[in-house]
Order: C-alpha cells, then sequence, then structure tokens
C-alpha cells in the first residue's frame, strides 16, 4: 500500500495550481511513469499487457483498458495479492452503519453504479484517498467558508441513493459513524423519492447545506423557486451527473448561495470541477483526461465534441486505472480563464445510443439537440413505450407553463420523426419523475421500457 502524510498531500495539490500548464505536464509524466512501473512490478495482468512497453514510453503507447477486460482479470489487476474479487464484493455490500472497518485493515472500497453494466469494485488506498480528499477541500471547496461544512454546527441534507455499494451512501455512513455526537445534523433522503415527500422531508429538516446528484438538486431549486421548498442555504454541492452552465446559474439564483459542481466517477475520482465558477476544471496534475473518436484515436480539436474519454488517475496504486474508456462526450479548452489556469472541460455526459422507432433507427442527438436548447425546459428524459410510441420527460423551470412547454416540445418531436417517415409514430410528454437507472448512479438520457 502507498501511503502519505496529509501535510505532503496537501502541499502537493497546492503546488499544482501553482504551476505553468508546461510544468504540471512534466509533473504528470514523472507520475505516470511511476505509476506504470509499479503496476508493472505487483499486477500480473499489467506486467502481462505493459511487456513490449519501451522504457521511455508516451502515453499513447500504452494500451487502451475497458471495463469488461479488467473485471475478467480482477484478481490479477490488482496490485494487492491478497485482494480477490469475491472478497472486496463482499466488503462492499456489508452494512456500513454497522461496519466501519478497513479492507484488511488498509484499504477502503465501493461499486460503480453499474449504469452500463456489471458493477465494478473499486479499492482505495491511502495515497489515493488523501490526495482526492485534497483536491476537494482545495479546489472544489477552495474560497468557501469551512465553517458552513462543519457538521457538529449546521445541518446538512444528501439527496443520494440508499444502498449498500454506492460511493455516495458510504461515504454518508461513514460520516455519521465518525461523528455520532453529529448524527442528528444528517439526513439521507433517496434521490428516488417522489419531489413532494422530499421537499416534506427537507422542509422539516431545514438543512444548511445540500449535496446530490443534479438531477434531483435541480428539481430542488425549481421547488424552492415555486415557492413549495423554504430553504435558507449556505451551500450546495453536486456530483456524479452532468450540471450544465444554465443550470449551475439556476441553483445560484434559487438558492442564493455558492455552489460546487464535481464531475468524478468511482474509478477515476475526482476528474474535473468547479472553481467558485460554472466552468469544470480538469485535475491534470493527478488525472490524465484523453478525448478520443470512436476508434479510440485522440481528437485534437477543441470544437469537436468526442465520441468518449480515457482516463488515468495518477493516485491509484493499488487498483490502477490507466487509460481506462468511459463513454462521457466532452471537449477541453486550453486557453486558462481568469477563474483558474487548469484546463476547461464541457461534458455533454454518455455517448449517444440508437433507437429504433416504426421500423427506422436513430441516434438519440437528434431529439436531444432539440430538447436542449427547448425555452423554459431544463432536464429531461425520452422513454420509449412501445415499438411506435416515445415519451419526453421534463422538469420545467419555475415561471413557465409546464404543459406549454412540454406539449410544445412534443410537437416539435413528432414532426422531426414524421419528417423522417416514420408513420403510426405517438410523442407523448410527462412531468412525472425520471426513470433511474435500476443500480442507481446517473439519470439516463434515453429508457427503454418494452
Amino acid at each position: 500500500m502507498k501511503t502519505i502524510e496529509l501535510s505532503e498531500a496537501k502541499r502537493l495539490v497546492a503546488e499544482g495550481l501553482t504551476m505553468s500548464h508546461e510544468e504540471r505536464m512534466n509533473v504528470q509524466l514523472e507520475r505516470l511513469h511511476e505509476l506504470v512501473a509499479y503496476a508493472k512490478e505487483n499486477s500480473p495482468y499489467f506486467a502481462k499487457l505493459y511487456a513490449n512497453i519501451p522504457e521511455n514510453f508516451k502515453l499513447t503507447d500504452l494500451p487502451v483498458t475497458q471495463k469488461k477486460t479488467l473485471m475478467e482479470n480482477y484478481d490479477d489487476w490488482v496490485t494487492d495479492r491478497r485482494l480477490n474479487k469475491d472478497d472486496v464484493l463482499n466488503y462492499v455490500r456489508r452494512d456500513p452503519s454497522q461496519d466501519q472497518s478497513l479492507l484488511l485493515g488498509q484499504y477502503t472500497a465501493l461499486c460503480t453504479s453499474g449504469s452500463t453494466g456489471t458493477p465494478l469494485p473499486m479499492v482505495r488506498d491511502d495515497y489515493r484517498n488523501k490526495i482526492h480528499g485534497q483536491l476537494i477541500a482545495q479546489r472544489l471547496l477552495g474560497g468557501v467558508d469551512m465553517d458552513v461544512l462543519d457538521i457538529s454546527k449546521h445541518k446538512r441534507a444528501s439527496i443520494i441513493h440508499l444502498y449498500n455499494g454506492a460511493s455516495s451512501y458510504g461515504a454518508f455512513n461513514r460520516m455519521k459513524a465518525a461523528h455520532p455526537e453529529s448524527a442528528d445534523n444528517l439526513l439521507g433522503v433517496s434521490a428516488l423519492d417522489s419531489i413532494d415527500n422530499i421537499v416534506r422531508q427537507l422542509n422539516e429538516f431545514q438543512p444548511e447545506t445540500m449535496a446530490g446528484y443534479p438531477s434531483a438538486i435541480v428539481s430542488l431549486a425549481v421547488e424552492q423557486m415555486k415557492g413549495n421548498l423554504h430553504l435558507n442555504l449556505k451551500h450546495v454541492a453536486t456530483s456524479a451527473e452532468l450540471l450544465s452552465e444554465k443550470n449551475f446559474n439556476l441553483l445560484r439564483e434559487a438558492f442564493q448561495c455558492p455552489v460546487a459542481n464535481n464531475y468524478c466517477m468511482t474509478e477515476g475520482g475526482e476528474v474535473a470541477m468547479t472553481h467558485n465558477c460554472p466552468h469544470l476544471h480538469i485535475n491534470e496534475d493527478w488525472i490524465i483526461v484523453e478525448p478520443v473518436d470512436k476508434n479510440m484515436q485522440l481528437i485534437d480539436n477543441e470544437e469537436e465534441w468526442s465520441e468518449g474519454i480515457l482516463v488515468t488517475d495518477l493516485s491509484n496504486f493499488v487498483q490502477p486505472i490507466i487509460r481506462y474508456y468511459v463513454s462521457d462526450v466532452i471537449r477541453i479548452y486550453h486557453q486558462p480563464l481568469d477563474c483558474c489556469s487548469l484546463p476547461r472541460m464541457e461534458i455533454r455526459g454518455r455517448s449517444f445510443e440508437s433507437y429504433t422507432i416504426c421500423g427506422k433507427t436513430f441516434t438519440t442527438i437528434g431529439i436531444d439537440s432539440k430538447a436542449e436548447l427547448w425555452p423554459g425546459l431544463i432536464k429531461y428524459q425520452f422513454i420509449q413505450t412501445s415499438p411506435t410510441s416515445l415519451e419526453v420527460r421534463g422538469i420545467c423551470a419555475a415561471d413557465t407553463d409546464a404543459k406549454k412547454v412540454m406539449s410544445g416540445l412534443a410537437e416539435t418531436l413528432q414532426h422531426y420523426h414524421d419528417e423522417q417517415g416514420c408513420d403510426g409514430v405517438k410523442i407523448t410528454w410527462s412531468t412525472e419523475p425520471f426513470i433511474p437507472n435500476k443500480q442507481g448512479g446517473k439519470i439516463p438520457l434515453y429508457v427503454k421500457l418494452f
């Protein structure tokens, strides 16, 4: 296990923001070589995968890794030979409110949401946890009055998935266990509950800080602006899903407090985050993000959306994530902004899916592009209910007529499919809650129900 003193983790993360892009790239390469050398020496999977890698390799010399292959080779992938997939899964599935012990007395562990298939268990060591903890403390929360995050003084609500194995639920339970005297100041609310029940619980609890998935928090911002929710928040934090710049500003307007947004994943950790601004900035000194096309080739054009990304976490030595494929659609801009010198990332979420309706096949990019700019629509989801019918669900701005907004969009989508020769297609609309992924996690853009 790789360890680090907290003071050293603080220093390294702080130094990253004072460096130029070129200096960070030099540090990034040094850390990459250290990680690869460690993986080759301690992981049978990487020893075989990197057998023919040259000594002075470049990042692009390293093969792409994918979830399916890594899962198939799990026991050879991890660098601590005492670890195995079954034991890690059993650890993740324990009740964290009853058992706060570390895995093998050394590690924390959690699972991906399973939004793209089988959940992936991830083990994290002291080094990785302290580095990523400092990325959150110094960059995501830099400039925030830390007193408002003190749960001994202030109430906090988390709108999360309340099931064992979910990273947010694990963190919530660890905090309760670590601060039993302040447990009454912590409220866990199921993101799958109805909006009315969530509003009722929050109005009763009156938290001063709130965290959760953007899809849930944006819905609550609309309820606040409608006057149904009555919160006096001092800080809002979102993560795991896409939060657009428009919705970032909506949260600030609705709750009149600082907003922090973290683009993170169980595999790669804190990839990018806001710095008291709506923009996501990549932590390029610790995380490598490569935008790629459908052939896994790098995309150099800043104006071109990727087909996916390759992620490398330079701090994870126990279960290395190196050029790991994720189907997120992004663009990266390297020109620094006044708010932060780190590169800026725009994200559109998961790559677009195909769907077949009335015998014709489309990608969701067509209907997504129409909904994305639809006046008064804040967030949306497409649900195919039969081979000939599609429903669009949405959250509308507080000052709009939801029926008018949604019916207008449904009419436009009907016309779009009619023009494509989809005879007999039926497009409907609803303001019912979005349908989550079965294992929790991100709200999918498209759901097939038949």
